[in-house]
């Protein structure tokens, strides 16, 4: 397992592949802390014991460990500036249909919706997507899930693709007789 590297991924997916890690390398629970001080890296290792002095690393829990550094590197996100970038998102120009879902479900993980993810997931996809043919074939439907929601267009939008793709690839030979 490489060090970690706040530029290349957020600390929740480190500590979670670490923890994979953990359990395929069949790591027991008393060598988890040695393990993860030995694979974090020097400079997290360093600013893991600044953040605990005068403690050292290896006298705190993996719990005590993982909750520090998860506080330094993300810090609890505020719910109203995660709705707004949730909200404000539409599909973008060159994005596909399943790009467009990827990225708005993970915009959703910090909203704290709770029982209303899929309406909210369903109402921020429609009213974002850049196709208004697409919006307006989901509009007439009235009641529709966001999982429903993606497959048609995901549907509608291979169909067009497809339809553009023959459409240039046909040619008409127009033959004259004399």
């Amino acid at each position: 397992m490489e060090a970690f590297d706040e530029s290349v991924e957020p600390w929740t997916t480190y500590i979670e592949r670490f923890e994979h890690f953990v359990e395929a390398n069949s790591i027991d629970a008393d060598k988890k802390v040695p393990v993860l001080l030995s694979v974090i890296g020097r400079k997290t290792y360093g600013l893991l014991r600044s953040l605990i002095a005068p403690d050292k690393p290896r006298e705190k829990s993996f719990k005590q460990i993982k909750d520090t550094l998860q506080q330094h590197f993300s810090p609890k996100p505020l719910i109203i500036a995660e709705r707004f970038r949730f909200h404000r998102r539409s599909q973008e120009e060159s994005e596909s249909v399943t790009q467009y879902v990827a990225v708005l479900t993970g915009l959703s993980e910090h909203c704290e919706f709770g029982g209303h993810l899929d309406d909210a997931l369903r109402d921020r996809f429609v009213c974002g997507l850049k196709s208004e043919a697409t919006q307006k074939r989901l509009l007439t439907e009235t009641t529709l899930t966001f999982r429903r929601e993606v497959e048609l267009a995901v549907s509608m939008e291979t169909a067009s693709r497809e339809a553009h793709q023959l459409g240039g690839s046909l040619t008409v030979n127009v033959f004259i007789k004399d």
